[in-house]
Formats: C-alpha cells, structure tokens, sequence
C-alpha cells in the first residue's frame, strides 16, 4: 500500500534555506584557515613545495570540521524548529575537530602554529555561533509567511479538543483540525486507511496523536510508518517514553512532544555520503576502464547483441531510473523472464542457477559480480550510491508489504547487506528486512564495513547467478 502527496512548502523553503547554509559555511571554513596561515605570515612554511605533511594537515583542517558537522547533523532540517538544538551540535562538531586535528599533529609529529589553530577553531565556531544566530531568525521571519497558511490534524479521543495539543500549536500560529483516534468500536487497519486519505486530500503538514493510551505498541509503529510514507511529520505526546524505540526523535521545547522522524539520512549526513560517494567513485572509473574495454571486447565475440543492457528500476522516494549492466544474457531474455524465473517465491534461488538465458561470458561476469561495473557511473552522477538497498523492478513492486517501503527512503546502491549476506540465496522477505535495517542504521562507518565486506562476497560467488 502506496501513498503520495505533495510536499509542504514550508519543507521546500527550508531545504533551499539550508543549502544555502551549506555552501556558505563551507566556504567560511576555507578562508578562515587561509587566513590564519596569513595572518601568521606562515605561508611560505607550509607551501607543499617547502613542508608536504603540514600542508597536508592544514589543507584537510576544514575538510575534517566539515565531516564532523555533517556527522552531528549539524546542518539537519530539524535545527530549524530547534535551534538550541542547532547549536548544540555545531559545538560538537568543533570539539570533534579540534580532537581529531589534535591527535593527528601529535601521531604524525607535525608542528602547527597554536594561533592557526586558535583562530581557525575558536574563532571559527564563535563566527559560526553568530551566524547561525543570524541564520535562524531571519528563518524564523521567513517561515512566518509559510507556517500561518500549515494545518495540523489531531488524532484525540472522540475527535474532541485538546488543550496541550491547542497549547503546544500556539506557538506555531497553525489552525489545528481533529480526528477521532482508534477504539475498539472501530477495524484498526481501516481507521489507519482514513487517517492517511484525510492527510492526502486536506495536505496537512504535521499530525499530533494527542494521546497513546487507546494503542497498543505495535498499533502505534504501524500508525506511524504508514504516515511516514506521505512524507508528513508524526507527533506524539508521549509521557511515557513509547516512541523512544523509533530511530529518530525530534524533542521541541515542550519535552512532553516529540516528532518521530522517518529514519532517512538527514540533510547533514546526505552531503557527507555524497563526498564519500565521488571520492570512491571517482578514481574507480578511471582505474577500472581497462577492464571496461576487456569486458566489452568479450562480450561482442562471446554473442551477439548489445554490449549493456539496461532496465527501469524503482530508485530513492520511488522515483524510476536507468539502471545498467553488462549484458550477460541472450538478445530477448526480457519476454522470457516471468516463464524462466516465475515470480519471486522461496525457490526462486533454484531457476537462478539454471537460467538457460545467460550466455558463458555472462555467467563468468555474474560469478565475479563484473556485470554490475556500469552502475558506479549512476554512482557518480547521483541516481545511486555506493552503498544502499539494491532496487527493485517495478513489477516487483506489488510484493512489497506495508511498511516495505521505507527501503525507498535512501539511494539505491551497488552494494549493501544483501549483497553480502547471500544475495539471491536469501528469501524476498530477508531481502527486504536487510535493506530496512540498513536504512535504520546508516553511518559512513558501516558502509565502509559493508564495502570491505563485498570484495569478500565477490570472492566467495555466494548468491551470485
């Protein structure tokens, strides 16, 4: 079950807003620290040409502060209903910095003037501190104009008032319209229908379930994955801590309200796994053309047809993209693939390793997974990532379960715990579970583990056919 809507203006704004935010503070970065070294009159000392390790050092100064702020989430949406918040991770993220910067002077032995140092961290984060003071009041007029025209639905009791749902709207100056909460008198799954439907044709911007006590746990994650799918913020008033188990809360200054955030990867981390993504990606291509070429050469004297074959496939919010490979089987094979393969079931691995479609140049390809080469191209321009839920076609989409569509929430990508835990050995179900438990548990961390892991898989041809 699939629900769409149009997103919020409100949401529009502040995403342009903190991009804005983004580029300006990166830029910030660079020129603080050059101009330390100048102020200094250092500039000859660290010129690569005179002293490599302390131009190197200096040089990834604000590329480190830079990561750290995306780690913290430093530049994440949510600092705009919560500047304390905001703040809060910014001076993280610059105690982070000093630290890491710290301990690599000191391992590597390289000498830095304690005055760039001091400059560029502490006067750095003071200017940031009052910039972003700057940044969110002029957010906060801004948003004024947007918020007033936002609506809220209340889910309470009877669909009668609510005084701390009227208390806590009063600070956001938004019209609030209830809605009767499930009871025993009522089918859950269809109460949970009409919830959505109401959010879709009145394109409410947020929705406060006033109170938990008529939801059992497991009624109250369904609620609120179902919501999460139209992009609508979810919030409870939970006294009692029942949406902790969530993999994001956002608190507002009323501690008794929290947003139970869809577990995406935030605004922050979205460039931090953008940059990880081109600098992987990058030199690959260029190392790996070579075998490109030998690939191809293979391929047109093995069969005829095509050197790639490409499908459509479901990428990041369900949007469609070009998904290619190397052709690994028999011009046609598409009109074939349902008679062969059949739909997914739990023998489906059995007609993989069978396929009378793939050609013997293919099947060596798929062995060592060389088919899927194409895609770190979609890696670079953005469609995919390096490490993500690996997509679906759309025919498939029909088997996906109720809350299955959380794995849509991040980039497609070339490889992920599928791919290291059996590939096509493992269940639809299974499948779909590793690809939500990633998305759950995101960090660069893991997809660094997950990539090391791969090589492994490569080797090993487990689930490759």
């Amino acid at each position: 079950m699939f629900f769409t809507r149009k997103p919020s203006e409100s949401l529009y704004v502040k995403r342009r807003l903190l991009n804005y935010l983004i580029i300006f503070e990166s830029i910030l970065l660079v020129a603080l620290t050059v101009l330390a070294v100048q102020v200094r009159e250092i500039g000859q000392e660290v010129a690569p040409t005179v002293n490599l390790n302390v131009f190197i050092v200096l040089a990834s100064f604000p590329i480190i502060w830079l990561c750290c702020l995306s780690l913290f989430g430093a530049w994440d949406v949510s600092i705009l209903d919560n500047h304390i918040d905001g703040y809060r991770r910014l001076l993280k993220s610059s105690l982070m910095t000093f630290l890491i910067f710290s301990s690599a002077s000191y391992l590597f032995k390289i000498q830095i003037s304690r005055f760039v140092i001091l400059f560029s961290l502490l006067g750095g984060t003071i200017i940031h501190l009052v910039l972003r003071w700057i940044f969110l009041r002029t957010v906060d007029k801004r948003m004024k104009k947007i918020v007033t025209k936002d609506r809220w639905l209340v889910l309470n009791k009877n669909g009668e008032p609510n005084a701390n749902a009227e208390k806590f709207s009063e600070e956001f100056k938004v019209a609030l319209t209830y809605f009767r909460t499930f009871d025993d008198s009522l089918d859950f799954r269809f109460w949970v229908e009409n919830v959505v439907a109401e959010l879709i044709s009145k394109n409410y911007s947020k929705i406060l379930l006033a109170s938990t006590e008529e939801f059992s746990i497991t009624q109250i994650e369904h609620l609120t994955w179902l919501i999460q799918q139209t992009d609508t913020e979810f919030i409870i008033y939970d006294k009692l801590g029942v949406a902790s188990a969530q993999n994001q809360i956002k608190r507002y200054t009323d501690y008794n309200w929290m947003g139970v955030l869809t577990p995406r990867i935030n605004d922050s981390q979205r460039v931090l796994k953008r940059i990880f993504d081109l600098v992987l990606v990058t030199p690959s291509l260029i190392v790996l053309s070579p075998i490109f070429l030998a690939i191809a050469i293979a391929i047109k004297v093995d069969s005829r047809g095509s050197l790639l074959y490409s499908q459509k496939r479901i990428g990041q919010d369900e949007k469609i993209f070009t998904f290619p490979k190397f052709r690994t089987m028999i011009p046609g094979s598409d009109s074939k693939r349902l008679e062969v393969l059949g739909r997914p079931d739990e023998s489906m691995t059995e007609r993989y390793k069978s396929d009378p479609r793939i050609t013997r140049v293919g099947r060596v390809l798929r062995r060592f997974s060389l088919d899927e080469l194409p895609q770190l191209w979609c890696v670079f321009i953005g469609t995919m990532s390096l490490v993500g839920p690996r997509p679906i076609l759309p025919e498939e989409e029909e088997q996906l379960g109720d809350t299955h569509f959380r794995r849509h929430i991040a980039k497609p990508g070339l490889t992920g715990i599928w791919q290291v835990s059996g590939r096509k050995d493992t269940t639809w179900e299974e499948r779909m579970a590793f690809d939500i438990k990633y998305v759950q548990n995101w960090s660069i961390g893991l997809d660094a583990i997950l990539i090391v892991r791969t090589f492994r898989a490569i080797i090993s041809g487990q689930g490759s056919y």
